[in-house]
């Protein structure tokens, strides 16, 4: 039988991960509020952005389990 070897991140990793997160999707968010670009093109360009996150989230769930 295989082990499996169960390392953990960083604290610092996963603190820099998240903060990176952040500032990335407020800059979409504020780019897009400052868009002159009509209401339906910002909510396409919204929903593009949390389908990405949610494909992120899957892939790594994915090779993580």
């Amino acid at each position: 039988m295989e082990q499996k070897q169960n390392a953990q991140p960083s604290p610092a990793f996963v603190g820099a991960s998240w903060v990176a997160l952040l500032i990335g999707i407020t800059a979409f968010i504020i780019g897009l509020w400052n868009a002159e670009i009509e209401l339906n093109e910002k909510g396409y360009y919204f929903t593009v952005l949390l389908f990405g996150l949610y494909a992120a989230i899957s892939v790594q769930k994915a090779i993580r389990d």
